[in-house]
């Protein structure tokens, strides 16, 4: 339902798929790799101890998916879409229901590649599927721009450690 898998002679081929219980360890080692980058030090450390669980519960939920690209066979990425019925941040729509986009991560060795154009797509088609309407996501600020070309507008939201 949601494999994409795409081939040129300029493009090695890469094929996504949906994460199972079976790709734990996959899935909890990118995100690894994915907190090195944008959260070194003691926040990234303190969420790397999070990992496993909440990626355990994420692959258990029906409201969650966890897409894995593959490049030949080889992990290159994945991001996560989690629907919910009533958002807290939708609550003065009418339509309450929304996505949530988290966890975009591309191999350093693979970007500049469409991969998270690739991802976004599978996460929002997915959401779209399940009757969200809006999407959400945080950007790191080296993101933004890739998030706005791909119709995401910048909100008031800015956050901060207590």
């Amino acid at each position: 339902m949601n494999d994409l898998v795409i081939a040129s002679p300029l493009q090695p081929r890469f094929s996504s798929r949906v994460a199972t219980e079976a790709d734990r360890a996959l899935v909890v080692t990118l995100l690894h790799e994915l907190f090195e980058e944008i959260a070194p030090g003691a926040v990234g450390d303190e969420s790397k101890r999070l990992i496993d669980g909440d990626t355990k519960a994420a692959l258990a939920s029906a409201d969650v998916r966890i897409f894995l690209l593959e490049i030949d066979g080889q992990a290159a990425g994945l991001a996560r879409a989690d629907f919910s019925s009533a958002f807290t941040v939708f609550r003065l729509r009418e339509d309450k229901r929304g996505g949530y986009v988290d966890q975009m991560f591309v191999r350093r060795a693979h970007r500049k590649q469409k991969l998270g154009k690739a991802l976004l797509l599978l996460c929002e088609n997915w959401l779209r599927e399940r009757g969200a309407t809006h999407c959400l996501l945080h950007a790191a600020p080296n993101a933004q721009g890739f998030y706005a070309q791909h119709g995401y507008q910048s909100t008031r939201e800015l956050f901060k450690k207590l």
